[in-house]
């Protein structure tokens, strides 16, 4: 199962001595495949949301907001960890079983992960709207334009309100957006699924039917 599967078709074709490949022999390289690409995929996206995090803190310190910015790091490096977690329970399901056994592991972590990552984006989003907005208002990036960050323009006198520079009423109606973005977060976590993994995730079932009915 460690192979790649470039490396086992080229072997394939390498032995003269190997027959036309039976279903089996089939089913194992279509799995090679799908869990391959699904691995490196996630992979990237592990490391995109590394760079995230770094470019993050880069810009809100540049843009005069440092703390917000660590803690939009923080977001970002605690999503890229918990991926990192994920891909080591991945690498250590037990490759020493049936092409069969080790399918239905991986469809099990699969499964897993998204039922842990879909009430972990109820809090990741919502916190990640509030970090992006109060960023936004702060920024002295908008000075050189307008002459004043965002929340000097909303706020006649920010220093003197209680919630970060915003009066209750702003702040009242962050929060309830946020809210609103967690109820709505499971939808937008299984948009991106679709969009990243869908086709393997639908080939990855169709596979195990097709195993199951040969079983």
């Amino acid at each position: 199962m460690k192979k790649s599967i470039e490396a086992i078709w080229k072997q394939g074709f390498a032995d003269e001595s190997a027959g036309i490949p039976n279903i089996k022999n089939l089913n194992d390289l279509k799995s090679i495949y799908i869990m391959d690409q699904f691995k490196r995929r996630y992979q990237t996206n592990v490391l995109i949301l590394i760079g995230t995090a770094i470019l993050v803190l880069f810009a809100f310190v540049m843009g005069g907001v440092p703390f917000i910015g660590i803690f939009m790091f923080c977001l970002f490096a605690s999503l890229a960890l918990l991926g990192k977690v994920e891909i080591d329970k991945l690498d250590r399901l037990d490759k020493g079983t049936s092409n069969y056994d080790y399918i239905k592991g991986f469809d099990e972590w699969l499964k897993s992960l998204l039922i842990r990552f879909s009430f972990i984006y109820r809090i990741w989003v919502p916190l990640l709207f509030v970090g992006f907005s109060l960023a936004l208002l702060h920024t002295n990036l908008f000075v050189p334009f307008i002459g004043e960050t965002l929340i000097e323009r909303l706020v006649e006198n920010p220093d003197s309100q209680p919630f970060y520079g915003l009066p209750m009423a702003g702040m009242l109606g962050l929060l309830a957006f946020a809210v609103i973005l967690s109820y709505f977060s499971n939808y937008l976590f299984k948009l991106e699924m679709k969009t990243m993994y869908g086709g393997l995730i639908a080939r990855l079932d169709d596979l195990l039917d097709e195993l199951n009915a040969l079983r």
